[in-house]
């Protein structure tokens, strides 16, 4: 049996987007199942507790690195930064916990995730997270308004459905983060992990550079490996041609 294959249209969504205005931006292809396996990651975090600090140099940072995997929600598969929020806002950035809260308030689900420290997972949809952000912003009031036309003035200038609840809900807190555990800490040494690429050695430059001035003279720099070496000498005319 002969098999057509064509591309699939989609997504099934609309030019602009509906909290903002703009038009949407295409990505992907994306990976949308879970990327961990969660029981050996908590296997290897029991192992690390009996011990191995003395012996790895960068304990602490796989440590971490699991405990930030071990609470990652593992079915949603993209994070919201939210510098990039504030910054689209043009508000002052929350604290995570404040928001993990509000997230957790409003009957959502919330995480953080392990490859950017300012960012966060949720199964909250977008309309939901952007109330949220609302009732910062109306408790913490912007410097200016914002401009007409901006998303931010898209945002902001729809009322919010939805009461953010900013109390602070343990449940929606890191673990790693009230029990103290290392995230993303520091590479153990300076110049630590792989080095750049190996090529030809640059060699020092070597050119003619030449001064001009009032005496008609010039002065030639000639560069190389043992080192800078200046002359000067007359211009000289030139030759004339004998008849």
């Amino acid at each position: 049996d002969k098999k057509k294959f064509t591309a699939s249209h989609g997504p099934v969504v609309g030019k602009e987007c509906e909290n903002c205005g703009k038009r949407f931006k295409m990505g992907g292809p994306m990976w949308t199942e879970p990327i961990h396996d969660k029981t050996w990651i908590r296997d290897m975090l029991k192992m690390m507790d009996k011990g191995g600090k003395e012996e790895f140099a960068i304990f602490d940072k796989v440590k971490g690195l699991l405990t930030l995997i071990e609470e990652e929600l593992e079915d949603v598969p993209l994070s919201v930064c939210l510098h990039d929020v504030t910054r689209t806002l043009k508000c002052c950035p929350p604290p995570h916990d404040d928001i993990r809260s509000a997230i957790a308030n409003a009957g959502f689900r919330v995480s953080s995730t392990h490859d950017n420290a300012t960012a966060i997972k949720t199964d909250a949809p977008w309309p939901v997270f952007w109330d949220i952000m609302k009732g910062w912003v109306k408790d913490h009031p912007l410097a200016h308004d914002p401009q007409e036309g901006s998303p931010a003035h898209a945002i902001l200038s729809k009322p919010a459905e939805i009461q953010a609840k900013f109390a602070r809900v343990f449940s929606a807190l890191s673990k790693g983060k009230m029990n103290k555990v290392a995230r993303f800490t520091p590479n153990p040494e300076s110049h630590w992990g792989p080095g750049t690429r190996a090529g030809r050695k640059k060699r020092p430059p070597s050119a003619q550079h030449f001064f001009k001035d009032g005496s008609n003279k010039a002065r030639k720099v000639e560069g190389g490996e043992g080192g800078e070496e200046a002359t000067k000498k007359e211009e000289q005319p030139p030759p004339q041609q004998q008849q």
